[in-house]
């Protein structure tokens, strides 16, 4: 299928040789994991219109999209190292920092928690933010499985055939089908077999099972260009998904608030936005992805903390905000100004120490470019003991 010339050169850019990248998808990527800043500044506020606004938008799309672009990029890194190379260094990027964050900042979150009087009644256990990191070291193995596939039998192939064959519309709505039946099916395992006491500490199973097929979507992406033509050509039907999901949103909000009686109708809905926006949502943030030509060296920075802005702001939102409660500022100054402290804190603590050790930026940063600074200093520390 032919394009237009000045598209055309557009999506051969995103299908970018071995060793390319394109800066876009990281700027992106990151916007949206950073985006986690505002929904949780606004889960330890009392109600108020914008902060439902904000966690019914965060819940339609951000964490889909967010992978959807995770297994993009991690197919164009493919294109660089071989599996085992690549699987070896995902296990470290993600794994140490899913460790830091279970084992140090989790703990730290549920004792700050009982002594701010806005927060949820703490659980055992709780994923909080650290859940997306669990996700991506549970797709590792989907991402060999997926890419052994295709060069034992073109599995990606055929599903690029399968995809041409139809229209950009039923591409989406494939992806949000597949992803609505595993978070549906997920969610009743984890009631049927779960011990009641679990069942509120695995609240984050749905999301990270019916993520999985954005995730694989972007990763045959990277091997697929009639996969990115696809998507390239289906900004009206994702125009058209969002605006009638926003709508359904607003009818419903209008005529049936959030209530004990209407907890499940709102759930339901959440759970039919969650599936339908990503794949629409992903649509539109890949055009605009190619599009940029120039990334701010400001941002370049942001991306290269995004990690640790992320892990370290939500025990310090909520220090913050119990320290600010006392106050008794509008829930909205205190939103604005939680959330700025929190971010500006991280990022300070990203350049001033993370970034300056090199066992710090592994371990909270994943950053593996760390490897060699730290073991010429253990070679060091080795020789002047002797």
């Amino acid at each position: 299928m032919s394009l237009p010339g000045s598209e055309e050169t557009k999506v051969l850019q995103a299908n970018p040789t071995p060793g390319e990248r394109i800066e876009g998808l990281d700027v992106w990527r990151v916007a949206l994991m950073l985006g986690g800043l505002l929904l949780h500044g606004s889960l330890w506020q009392p109600p108020q219109p914008l902060f439902t606004v904000v966690g019914l938008v965060s819940s339609a799309f951000r964490m889909g999209c967010f992978f959807a672009l995770s297994g993009l990029l991690c197919g164009m890194a493919l294109r660089r190292r071989t599996l085992r190379e690549w699987l070896v260094r995902r296990l470290v990027q993600i794994g140490l920092p899913m460790s830091f964050g279970w084992g140090v900042l989790c703990p730290s979150v549920l004792m700050l928690a009982r002594w701010y009087p806005h927060a949820p009644v703490p659980l055992m256990f709780d994923w909080h933010h650290i859940w997306f990191l669990v996700a991506l070291l549970m797709y590792a193995p989907a991402t060999v499985a997926l890419y052994r596939l295709d060069d034992r039998r073109g599995l990606i192939g055929n599903f690029a055939t399968m995809v041409a064959a139809g229209s950009p519309a039923q591409l989406l709505l494939r992806l949000a089908l597949a992803s609505f039946v595993l978070m549906v099916w997920t969610r009743f395992l984890v009631y049927l077999i779960a011990p009641k006491p679990l069942v509120p500490m695995l609240g984050q199973a749905p999301n990270i099972s019916g993520y999985l097929p954005l995730y694989l979507f972007g990763l045959a992406m990277a091997r697929s260009p009639i996969l990115g033509d696809t998507l390239w050509r289906s900004v009206r039907p994702a125009t058209t998904i969002l605006a009638v999901v926003g709508a359904l949103y607003t009818a419903v909000m209008l005529t049936a608030p959030m209530s004990p009686q209407t907890y499940q109708m709102h759930g339901l809905l959440r759970m039919v936005a969650a599936a339908l926006c990503p794949p629409a949502a992903f649509a539109l943030i890949y055009r605009s992805a190619i599009a940029m030509s120039k990334v701010h060296p400001l941002i370049k920075k942001l991306c290269d903390a995004s990690l640790t802005i992320y892990l370290l702001h939500l025990p310090l939102l909520l220090a913050l905000n119990a320290a600010l409660a006392p106050l008794h500022w509008h829930p909205y100054i205190q939103f604005v100004v939680a959330i700025a402290m929190a971010g500006g804190l991280s990022y300070a603590t990203h350049v001033c120490i993370v970034r300056q050790v090199p066992l710090l930026s592994l371990i909270v940063n994943g950053r593996t470019e760390s490897w060699p600074r730290l073991m010429r200093f253990r070679l060091s520390m080795l020789r002047a003991r002797t």
